[in-house]
């Protein structure tokens, strides 16, 4: 008998993210997981006490951790800043700016020399995306419990080829963006648009398949 390993409990980061979207979910009795939460019902971060909506930012900020990413405070005066640092980082020489993305975010970035914004365009192929270095974009929401954010294709968020092959993702999340669930998130959006669940840095095991990975690093700006 050759020597053969035993089947490893791995789990990669794609299965991990399904994972925390099914315990999303347990909470809800098994005749309601297939229907949206009643809106009266979901809670409003804009309702919150200051100290409850921090707790729910802490909380983010640590689900965010466990997967490998990176969630950093900041003013929506300093933002500009925040992702130029975040890219300087990751030493990203180009980086994709979806339609409607603000363009003084890229601005000081974009000026210095060997810098160069690229369009999200629907035409761009795999490969060509794959040679960007980052992608900086918005989001429709965030669930803090499972620290998974959501993009819907709105203003500032790029298409999912764009948001997957680039190794590094820069998404800006607006505080009151942030909802206690999943389920809380996924009643808040429109059930017609396509949506992009992302839920941390792509483990090596993803990256087998070009352009379809996802980012292995995510930094989270998250504007107070």
């Amino acid at each position: 008998m050759g020597n053969y390993e035993p089947m490893a409990a791995h789990v990669n980061s794609r299965e991990d993210l399904l994972r925390r979207i099914r315990d999303a979910l347990v909470e809800l009795p098994d005749d309601e997981r297939v229907v949206p939460v009643p809106r009266a019902t979901a809670r409003l971060t804009a309702g919150l006490e200051r100290g409850e909506l921090a707790e729910l930012v802490d909380l983010f900020a640590a689900r965010l951790a466990d997967h490998g990413a990176q969630l950093r405070r900041t003013t929506a005066s300093a933002i500009p800043d925040q992702v130029a640092a975040a890219l300087r980082e990751h030493a990203a020489r180009s980086a994709i700016a979806p339609d409607g993305l603000p363009g003084e975010w890229l601005a000081w970035w974009a000026a210095e020399e060997g810098h160069r914004i690229v369009p999200d365009s629907p035409l761009a192929t795999s490969s060509e995306l794959e040679q960007v270095d980052a992608v900086v974009t918005t989001c429709a929401a965030a669930a803090a419990d499972s620290g998974i954010l959501v993009l819907d294709g709105g203003e500032g968020q790029s298409r999912r080829p764009a948001t997957l092959a680039p190794d590094c993702h820069v998404c800006v999340v607006q505080v009151q963006q942030i909802q206690p669930s999943l389920p809380e998130v996924m009643d808040r959006l429109d059930p017609r648009r396509q949506t992009i669940l992302v839920g941390g840095p792509s483990a090596d095991a993803d990256a087998v398949t070009p352009g379809v990975h996802g980012p292995r690093r995510l930094i989270v700006l998250v504007v107070e």
